[in-house]
């Protein structure tokens, strides 16, 4: 019964270690999984925000370009006008 119950301490002290250890290496994992999470979220708002950027800069280049080509227009219908008279 001695021998039984030195092994029954022997086992239960080594299970208490390794659940402390498991409880440890869950514990990490579990902040190391939220750090990546908050990495993505950081990440991902920064890509909409450059989008949104180069969205806005791409538009303005556009009314930009739309504004050269109506003055190019009329510049070319007052040179014919100009030219029929």
């Amino acid at each position: 019964m001695d021998a039984f119950l030195s092994k029954l301490k022997e086992q239960s002290f080594t299970i208490i270690i390794l659940v402390g250890i498991m409880y440890y290496q869950n514990s990490l994992f579990t902040s190391q999984m939220q750090e990546y999470k908050e990495m993505i979220k950081e990440k991902e708002r920064l890509i909409l925000k450059l989008t949104e950027e180069e969205r806005i800069r791409l538009v303005e280049r556009e009314k930009y370009l739309m504004q050269q080509r109506d003055g190019f227009i009329e510049d070319i219908m007052k040179e014919r006008d100009r030219l029929r008279r």
